[in-house]
């Protein structure tokens, strides 16, 4: 099989990934992500681990190729893929726009909870470039737990970025499901139970239509006093002194400040030292 087939999208190719990394079958100019494919299932594998959906049994993943993985451990944690790459379905990404929606945060919260509203989806999250979470919705785990996840999903849609099957990404566990959806540099996250694949990814490219233009890293992280759907915590008011008898003239300057009655001058003595 040529490398020029397989660029084209015109030819399926499939192949096995053993243990000890030797690649048997129709690999072809898929090479590379047969090379991907330990990287990817050892970031996927611990994904499932944190949101604690059992092991991974199986990769998709979605772009101008499709690529499905099969998946199976020895004792030592060593896995074994068979992989299926054949050219995938065209999609048309339609155009969405929401009403009022020129607020960023906002427009990333309904954008989140559009797919929660998805039957079958648990949670779902935003991640930017930067690994930050900026929205949550549904069942939310830790904040800290989504993004190592999210930051997990990144590295699985960027280590496919070059297969050309990037831009959409599920992973299946004996539990659940994690999938992951390129937004530019960031991502998409969700975790799911059974749901109807034709919903969620109409959903899915819903999303990315609506968040194409716009900046996720203005969005503050999501346990941030200003983040999306986190109401802003109160800062502490600083301590006053106590102030000065209005019989005598204002103090001003640094060698003043905190300045009360005259009995506290020996903390003056004291201002380089260490109280």
């Amino acid at each position: 099989m040529s490398a020029e087939a397989m660029d084209v999208g015109h030819e399926r190719a499939e192949f096995v990934v053993r243990p000890d990394g030797t690649v048997v079958g129709e690999a072809g100019a898929a090479s590379a992500l047969a090379a991907a494919l330990p990287y990817t299932g050892r970031l996927a594998r611990r994904a499932g681990e944190i949101v604690d959906v059992g092991d991974l049994r199986a990769m998709e993943a979605v772009g101008t190729r499709r690529l499905t993985v099969g998946v199976t451990w020895t004792p030592a944690g060593e896995g074994t893929y068979r992989a299926v790459l054949e050219p995938a379905e065209p999609r048309t990404v339609p155009t969405f726009m929401v009403v009022g929606g020129a607020d960023t945060t906002a427009t990333v919260v309904h954008c989140v909870e559009r797919v929660v509203a998805v039957e079958g989806v648990r949670w779902s999250s935003v991640l930017t470039a930067g690994s930050r979470v900026v929205a949550v919705a549904g069942e939310q785990a830790a904040t800290g737990h989504l993004a190592e996840v999210g930051t997990r999903m990144l590295a699985i849609l960027r280590s496919l970025e070059d297969q050309h099957v990037a831009g959409f990404v599920r992973l299946r566990f004996e539990q659940g499901v994690l999938v992951g959806a390129s937004l530019g540099r960031h991502a998409l996250v969700a975790c799911t139970g059974d749901t109807d694949d034709d919903v969620l990814l109409t959903t899915i490219d819903e999303v990315r239509a609506i968040l194409a233009d716009r900046d996720l890293s203005t969005v503050p992280t999501q346990d941030g006093p200003d983040a999306a759907g986190v109401a802003r915590v109160a800062e502490p008011v600083p301590e006053v002194a106590e102030p000065v008898p209005s019989s005598a003239p204002p103090l001003v300057g640094a060698r003043f400040a905190g300045a009360g009655d005259r009995e506290e001058r020996r903390g003056r003595r004291r201002r380089f030292g260490v109280r």
